[in-house]
C-alpha cells in the first residue's frame, strides 16, 4: 500500500436563507467552501487528520483554501482518495467553487487548474457511499454506516462550546432539541466564523469556540473513513 487520503468539505450557503433547502445540490452557487477536513494513512498504517479553514469570505479566501488543500494532499504519498458521497458533493464543489472563485479573480487560474487536475486525473476516487447505500439502504448517513459495522463515532454537541449561538432559536421546529450538530447547522456556525475572521476577531473566545466546534465536527467526518472502507464488502 502506498498510502491513502480521505477528504470531506464543509460549506456555507450565503445565497440561501437559513436552513433553506438548496434547489440543486450540485450547483456550486449554493455551496461556498468553509473548510476541508483531510486525513492520510501512510504505507506504514500511521494516520493523521487536519482541518483547513477558509480565512476570509471573499474569492481569494476560497482560492487560498483550495491551494492549501492541493498542497496538503500532494505532500503525502498515496493515489487513492476516500470520500463518503464525494462523487455527488465534495469533488463537485471543491472543483466548482475553485472555478467560480477564479471567475471573480481572473488572474488566479492556478488553484482551479491544480485541484481539478489532482481530483480528476491524478487521484483514484474511492467513494464509500454507494456500497453503504446498497447494503444499508438509500440515504444512509456516514454515522449510520459506521454503526452498522461496529465503528464508534462521537457526536458534536453544540451546547458544549461557548460560541454564543442558540441553535434552538434558529432551527426549524422539527430540528429543535437536538443536542448534536447536523450538516444543516454548519452554515450557521460557518457564516458566523467567517464574519469574525473578516473583522479580525480571531483571538476572541467566540471565534475559538467556533473553531473548536467545527474542528471536532470535521474530524469526525473524516477519521472513520479508512476503517469504514476496510469493512467492505458490507453485509457479507
Amino acid at each position: 500500500m502506498t498510502g491513502r487520503v480521505a477528504l470531506d468539505i464543509e460549506t456555507v450557503s450565503p445565497s440561501l436563507d437559513r436552513y433553506e433547502r438548496p434547489p440543486d445540490f450540485q450547483d456550486p452557487e449554493h455551496f461556498e467552501l468553509l473548510a476541508v477536513a483531510l486525513g492520510h494513512e501512510g504505507p506504514d498504517g500511521e494516520r493523521e487528520t487536519e482541518v483547513l479553514y477558509r480565512e476570509t469570505s471573499d474569492a481569494d479566501g476560497e482560492l487560498d483554501l483550495v491551494d492549501r488543500t492541493w498542497e496538503w494532499i500532494t505532500e503525502r504519498p498515496g493515489e487513492i482518495c476516500l470520500t463518503y458521497g464525494g462523487e455527488g458533493f465534495d469533488f463537485v464543489h471543491l472543483v466548482g467553487r475553485a472555478e467560480a472563485a477564479m471567475g471573480e479573480r481572473p488572474g488566479r487560474t492556478g488553484p482551479y487548474q491544480r485541484i481539478s487536475t489532482l481530483l480528476q486525473e491524478e487521484l483514484t476516487h474511492d467513494d464509500i457511499q454507494p456500497a453503504a447505500w446498497d447494503a444499508f439502504g438509500e440515504y444512509t448517513r456516514l454515522e449510520e454506516a459506521c454503526a452498522e459495522v461496529g465503528i464508534e463515532t462521537a457526536d458534536t454537541a453544540w451546547t458544549d462550546y461557548d460560541h454564543g449561538i442558540d441553535l434552538d432559536e434558529l432551527r426549524p421546529r422539527k430540528y429543535r432539541g437536538l443536542e448534536e450538530v447536523t450538516n444543516k447547522d454548519i452554515p450557521v456556525f460557518g457564516e458566523r466564523y467567517l464574519a469574525l475572521a473578516d473583522a479580525g476577531a480571531t483571538e476572541t473566545l467566540t471565534f475559538r469556540a467556533l473553531r473548536e466546534l467545527l474542528d471536532h465536527y470535521g474530524r469526525e467526518d473524516i477519521v472513520h473513513l479508512f476503517d469504514l472502507a476496510d469493512e467492505r464488502p458490507f453485509g457479507g
